[in-house]
This record gives C-alpha cells, sequence and structure tokens, in this order.
C-alpha cells in the first residue's frame, strides 16, 4: 500500500485520463507541482508542508505515472504538457506558478510557451530542455535510448536511477520513494513502465525546446543542485556544468534568474528544500 503524505482526489480531464492531484493550503498564487520521469507527487512533499502555508499547493501525478489512470498515450512532452492545460481549465486554476522538476520542467516550458495566458510564473528544477542537442548528438542519444529504458526500467536500475539523483551518501526518503515506484512498477502491466519511460526519453531528446526559450513571456527563476548527475547531459555534453547551463539560459530567456546550490544533486527540491522553498517564496510574492 503506498500512502500519500496529502489527501488524494482526482480530476477528469478527458473520456480516458484521470488525474490524482493534492490540493493543499490557501493563497493568492497557485503553485502546480509537476514531477519529472517516472515519478510521482510526494518528491515534493517537503516542499508544500511548507509552501501550503503561504499559497495554494497543488501536484498531479502525471497521467501513466502514481495513482494516475493507466492507458496506452503517447507519453510525449506534448501529451504532458497539454494534460496539464486541461488540468489547469478543469479544476479552473487562476494565478499558475508551475513548478517543473526535471522531465516536469520541460513538460512546464511546452505548457507555458503555447498557453502563455494560463501561466503567470515558472520554476525549473533541475529541468530538462533546457539544453541544445545538435542532430549528430542525437543520433549518439538515440542509440542510447533503449539502454536508458532497460537501466531505469527494472529495479536494479530503478534504484541506481534514484541514488545517483542524491549527492548525499545516504539520501533523504530514497528508500521511500524506491519502494513506492517499484510497486507501482510492478503493478502495471508487463513493460508498461519501460514503454512508458522510452517514449519520455525519445520524447525529450526530439521535442527540443531550446531554440524558444528566447519566446518564454513568463518571469522563471531555475535552480539545479551543483552536483547534478543527470543534467547536463554528462553523455554528449561532459564538459559543460550547472553553472554554465545556468548562464547560457539566463542570457536568452527574458526575465529570468537562476542558484545553483551546493551539496546537493538531481533531486534539489529534496535536498536543499529550505533554501528551494525560501527561493520559491520570494520569487511568487516578487509581485
Amino acid at each position: 500500500m503506498i500512502n500519500y503524505p496529502f489527501n488524494v482526489q482526482y480530476c477528469d480531464i478527458d473520456t480516458s485520463i484521470q488525474i490524482a492531484y493534492c490540493d493543499e493550503g490557501k493563497g493568492a498564487s497557485t503553485l502546480l507541482f509537476v514531477h519529472g520521469l517516472g515519478n510521482y507527487i510526494p518528491v515534493f512533499k517537503h516542499n508544500i508542508n511548507v509552501l501550503k502555508e503561504h499559497a495554494r499547493c497543488v501536484a498531479i501525478d502525471l497521467p501513466g505515472n502514481g495513482l494516475s489512470s493507466r492507458g496506452e498515450y503517447p507519453f510525449t512532452m506534448t501529451f504532458y504538457a497539454e494534460s496539464i492545460v486541461r488540468f489547469i481549465q478543469q479544476m479552473e486554476l487562476s494565478n499558475v506558478v508551475l513548478i517543473g522538476h526535471s522531465m516536469g520542467g520541460h513538460v512546464s516550458l511546452l505548457a507555458a510557451l503555447n498557453h502563455t495566458q494560463l501561466i503567470h510564473k515558472l520554476v525549473l528544477l533541475g529541468s530538462s530542455g533546457l539544453e541544445y542537442f545538435t542532430e549528430m548528438e542525437k543520433t549518439v542519444l538515440k542509440g542510447v535510448l533503449h539502454l536508458g529504458s532497460l537501466f531505469y526500467g527494472n529495479a536494479g536500475g530503478l534504484e541506481l536511477a534514484i541514488k545517483k539523483s542524491y549527492y548525499a551518501t545516504v539520501g533523504k526518503d530514497a528508500e521511500q520513494i524506491r519502494s513506492d515506484l517499484m510497486q507501482f512498477m510492478e503493478a502495471d502491466t508487463p513493460n508498461y513502465w519501460q514503454n512508458m519511460i522510452k517514449k519520455n526519453m525519445e520524447s525529450m531528446l526530439l521535442e527540443q525546446v531550446f531554440s524558444d526559450l528566447k519566446y518564454l513571456k513568463q518571469e522563471t527563476l531555475i535552480l539545479f543542485g551543483k552536483e547534478d548527475e543527470f543534467i547536463p547531459n554528462k553523455f554528449v555534453h561532459k564538459t559543460d556544468s550547472p553553472e554554465m547551463l545556468c548562464e547560457r539560459v539566463r542570457n536568452i530567456i527574458p526575465t529570468c534568474s537562476t542558484k545553483v546550490l551546493p551539496a546537493c544533486g538531481h533531486f534539489v527540491q529534496i535536498e536543499a528544500a529550505e533554501i528551494v522553498n525560501a527561493s520559491i517564496l520570494e520569487f511568487i510574492q516578487g509581485n
């Protein structure tokens, strides 16, 4: 049995898609949390527990993940972005600040670019979608996508991926996250999880948004862990660092601020929760 830290509700955004979500707190802003690759709502519990005292905090499980519905979905970044948009519309959310972690940041960027009127501000935590991949780099990465989905699609691979998401030797909540995600993986039909992860990875590569970042209208806050093992991509961008990536993006996105936080990895919202929460609070109260 998987126990979420907050009461779970459900919203039908389509005849075949039901979104599991948590809705905590009240305030002028609505913080909408979007998790990353193969993840779920509880990775934001340390943020929601604090920020719900200052804003309405809504977190969702993306379709095919967590407690949301399963189906033969495309699992593309555009599919997820449009699912978020339909959720916002169905729930009649206003003053929305999208907070996306990892792949969830990529999805949030697409939603913000394509539906400017619905998204007030944007917070990206260890986000994908901020890098540019050349055709040669895409070809190289396509060749290892299958291995990547296999890596993340079994118990050993999942455990290693979670371990690499932390800078600390013993990551806070790591065992709980591993146990929960394993239960989801084992409960799904054979190869469902693996197929979803493969399509996610393909889409992150093929649906690049780097060239469109200059059109982003929303004020944007970007936070990275200095010791992030996943972004920038270590396979083709070996010499890049989170600091370099942030500097590059800061010169492209019209209204953007960035922070690189020491002694934390990809799960920046967990390992540096206090700093992340304070940064988000300052950001949303700015105007």
